[in-house]
């Protein structure tokens, strides 16, 4: 059962500004013609033709599976409302508990684990096919635990000169990567690696 990581990233490698808003990194979200419905979660994204069957067979790959991400993403999101994306179970990675005023129908989908690693297995063992991870902070542990499959980064051209990174606190580099697909949108360039460890 693969383990992904997928971001938006600016071509100075962030992923989101400073207050954790992406800005510009979604427009080609907005950005063409071709309707491609969110799985799990009541949004409809309109992107470019090139865009939409890599976008189209990624969602696929995540449908019904379980999620990890971080206590920041889940705050920054409010918890998707309790819809997170797959429509799959959850995991939140956190030294909290869940918050008090948040309620319970919407902390149904969510479990809340101490650490990465754990959060991991939970999912495998809860999903049926790809584990999506979300936030930075996250990749970035699996990739240091040697935990992530596949990498995939839609490259925005745009420069948001601080902010977010992807890539901000990784080990000594353990990971190498091997291209396995490139394909030019509009205003984005959809990378995908698959990860290997030395």
């Amino acid at each position: 059962m693969p383990v992904v990581a997928s971001f938006c990233m600016s071509l100075d490698g962030f992923v989101a500004r400073p207050d954790d808003s992406v800005g510009p990194l979604f427009d080609w979200y907005r950005a063409g013609e071709v309707e491609v419905p969110m799985i799990g979660y009541p949004m409809t994204f309109h992107v470019a033709p090139a865009s939409a069957g890599y976008l189209s067979a990624f969602l696929e790959s995540v449908r019904h599976s379980a999620f990890v991400c971080g206590r920041r993403v889940f705050e920054y999101t409010h918890g998707w409302s309790g819809r997170p994306p797959g429509g799959g179970a959850a995991f939140v990675v956190t030294h909290r508990p869940p918050p008090a005023d948040w309620p319970a129908e919407h902390l149904a989908p969510f479990r809340f684990c101490a650490d990465v690693a754990s959060a991991i297995e939970q999912a495998k063992a809860a999903g049926d096919g790809t584990v999506g991870v979300s936030g930075p902070s996250i990749a970035q542990q699996c990739l240091n635990l040697g935990l992530l499959d596949e990498l995939r980064i839609d490259l925005v051209p745009v420069l948001l000169g601080e902010g977010v990174r992807y890539f901000g606190d990784l080990g000594a580099g353990k990971a190498e990567l091997e291209q396995a697909e490139v394909v030019v949108g509009q205003g984005v360039t959809h990378l995908r690696y698959r990860v290997h460890y030395r």
